[in-house]
């Protein structure tokens, strides 16, 4: 027995609404179909001026590509060239499926749960809008995790000498749209990149502040894990205590703070985390950090691959505190479309030790993307007396860190993200110039708090 991921309504319009801009932006006139693994129809956009027959064989195209499992545009130069019995899988399909470009499959962890079919244009035009709606299915993705630093070369430097990050490229962006987005104008700013396995860090250095603006201000050191501008990253690794302990070395010369005594294992009456090991503390500048090692059946598969000398893996997920559980489901689910995959509470004299405080209750959600990195909820229900996140934080602060999420409508976003408990840091999407554009890998964004005053930068490639 196995458990069948399935498309949902919301899917289907979040995949049909990226087809549709790619199909404006090419002036093409086309419909757009969604059906399920069994190729039975689930949703049929037809944009204004397509034909009455491209709604049809727009839905045969998805049917085609769900039933075969491939692209249709494969199955016709099959039949054009070495392999002309295939048409007679039309036939054997029945109900409408055609072998023509412009069908494919949607793909969920290697098995195909539906398909999209276009249908109006050319077959290379109706497949390459019909990608565009597909690559959506990877949607919402967080392609990179990232903080304010007083020193962007320094702090590389540590996190690639002591928890196996690589550099991935550094550039200085001039005032200009980015710094706006930030809500620092007239700003200068350098970024540095960093990788550990598939995972972007990005560090941010204020070079020269804008005119007139707060100047960045350090990490207050009463912070405290139930405060709500805690944030951190959590570091997967092989091995807790040969990752820890050159961390642990560090603490004890009095390099380095610690937020958690010594590395904890979760205890077994903890069905949802029991055997985690992990380990909490903070990085030159006062950033929070974990390094977690899951047991196995616990975490994505890919923590469990064999891997290299390093026992740094990459980053699972940022982890954030908030104060009201079923707001920030609200928020990242229904607004921004991560999923829920974990709903617990943890507590006890592990997650005391842990966490730093005493009487700890932790309600953790966990919010997943379709692939890599999530989103971790903290809301400490035990002890109480958390502080909120100050109204005045800005991107300057070494506090602020945000989370780079590439989504498929920021339209649609930025209109009801106040209706979510959110709010704007840019007033607006903003459209970055080429040079930018090119070197941060995006060309339009926005600038979000979520309704804890989290700092999210959604971005439209």
């Amino acid at each position: 027995m196995r458990t069948i991921t399935a498309l949902e309504l919301a899917d289907c319009r979040r995949i049909a609404a990226a087809a549709e801009i790619t199909a404006a932006e090419r002036n093409a006139s086309v419909s757009i179909a969604v059906c399920d693994g069994g190729g039975h129809p689930l949703l049929l956009l037809r944009l204004d001026g397509a034909s009455p027959s491209s709604a049809a064989v727009a839905t045969a195209k998805a049917r085609m590509a769900a039933l075969n499992g491939k692209p249709t545009s494969d199955q016709e130069a099959a039949i054009n060239g070495p392999r002309p019995a295939l048409l007679q899988l039309a036939g054997v399909f029945q109900d409408g499926a055609v072998a023509m470009g412009g069908g494919l499959p949607l793909l969920h962890n290697g098995s195909c749960i539906g398909a999209i079919g276009v249908s109006g244009m050319t077959p290379d035009l109706d497949a390459a809008i019909a990608a565009a709606g597909a690559a959506a299915m990877a949607l919402p993705r967080i392609t990179s995790l990232g903080f304010t630093c007083r020193d962007a070369e320094a702090t590389a430097a540590f996190y690639c000498r002591h928890l196996g990050f690589e550099p991935a490229g550094s550039f200085t962006l001039e005032p200009g749209a980015y710094a706006e987005l930030l809500g620092l104008p007239g700003s200068r700013l350098k970024l540095q990149r960093l990788r550990l396995g598939a995972e972007t860090l990005e560090l941010s250095q204020v070079l020269e502040l804008g005119p007139g603006l707060q100047p960045g201000r350090a990490i207050p050191a009463d912070s405290r894990s139930c405060d709500l501008w805690f944030q951190h990253i959590c570091i997967v690794v092989a091995d807790l205590n040969a990752a820890a302990a050159p961390i642990q070395a560090l603490i004890a010369k009095g390099e380095l703070r610690p937020i958690s005594s010594t590395p904890q294992t979760l205890p077994s009456w903890n069905s949802a985390a029991a055997g985690i090991q992990a380990f909490k503390f903070h990085d030159p500048e006062g950033h929070c950090l974990e390094l977690l090692q899951f047991p196995a059946g616990k975490g994505d598969a890919r923590w469990h691959q064999p891997g290299g000398a390093s026992p740094f893996l990459g980053i699972d997920h940022s982890a954030i505190a908030n104060a009201n559980t079923e707001r920030s489901c609200r928020f990242y689910e229904e607004l921004l479309g991560l999923r829920l995959a974990g709903d617990g509470v943890n507590s006890g004299p592990e997650q005391d030790q842990l966490d730093g405080l005493a009487d700890t209750e932790v309600r953790i959600t966990a919010h997943r993307c379709p692939q890599g990195a999530g989103i971790e909820c903290l809301n400490y229900l035990q002890p109480t007396g958390g502080r909120a996140l100050p109204a005045d934080q800005t991107s300057a602060d070494l506090a602020h860190w945000q989370i780079r999420l590439e989504v498929s409508d920021l339209e649609g976003i930025a209109s009801r993200v106040e209706a979510y408990g959110g709010s704007l840091v840019s007033e607006a999407i903003v459209e970055l110039p080429g040079h930018q554009g090119e070197a941060l890998g995006f060309r339009r964004a926005l600038q979000i708090r979520d309704p804890d005053g989290h700092h999210l930068q959604l971005v439209c490639s």
